[in-house]
């Protein structure tokens, strides 16, 4: 398997080393390149071009928003995900907008982190389960998101089907296995099956994955 190649701009230097050593640990995945801001960063990508590229929101000379979006036009293979202390919807739409794949909350779970590189590697976009689904919805009839999965022909049962709207009404797995009488094994098992089968890394893939091919609506 080939090592997923890893740029990271971010001008604070104990949590850039700190998030070095992370992503280091991950398998599969090296830094390659690292810079305390976007202008750097893209003068190290002319010479060495990494996979996927985590920027900090804000930083000084170039920060993550202008840095994406140069990006985009110069490196436009490159998978981009975007760090903010803020989770606001209007700073999400403003990344995803400039050409982020993903988005993630220094106040997220660090292991999020790898989970958030698996998903836009393979679906394109990631974003996590506190990122309203209506707001998604909303990217997507747009035209702001485009995400792809491992396959775009798959059957679902009429439980998983159930799941998948009471999950985009915002519903916890207690929730749904109490109104489909249920346990919450079989709620999470259903679920991960169903994650299992679309290349999904959190319930907000399955939904974009269900928008997209309109088994649901929002």
């Amino acid at each position: 398997m080939s090592i997923i190649k890893i740029g990271l701009a971010e001008d604070q230097a104990i949590f850039r080393k700190g998030l070095i050593m992370l992503l280091n640990s991950f398998q599969g995945m090296e830094v390659v390149l690292d810079a305390e801001n976007g202008s750097e960063l893209l003068d190290k990508m002319a010479v060495n071009c990494p996979d996927i590229v985590i920027l900090d929101y804000s930083m000084p000379l170039m920060g993550g928003i202008e840095t994406a979006q140069a990006i985009r036009k110069k490196f436009p293979a490159v998978r981009v995900i975007i760090l903010s202390m803020y989770d606001d919807e209007e700073f999400v739409e403003a990344a995803i907008e400039n050409g982020a794949n993903g988005y993630l909350s220094k106040d997220d779970d660090l292991q999020e982190i790898e989970q958030a590189i698996h998903g836009v590697l393979a679906n394109n976009y990631y974003l996590n389960d506190r990122v309203s689904k209506v707001f998604i919805n909303n990217l997507m009839q747009r035209g702001k998101i485009h995400p792809a999965f491992v396959s775009s022909s798959i059957d679902f049962t009429h439980d998983e089907i159930k799941i998948l709207n009471l999950i985009s009404k915002e519903q916890t797995n207690q929730q749904i296995a109490d109104t489909m009488c249920k346990s919450i094994r079989t709620i999470e098992k259903h679920k991960t099956r169903m994650m299992e089968k679309v290349g999904a890394q959190n319930n907000v893939g399955l939904v974009l994955y269900a928008i997209k091919h309109k088994i649901i609506e929002i």
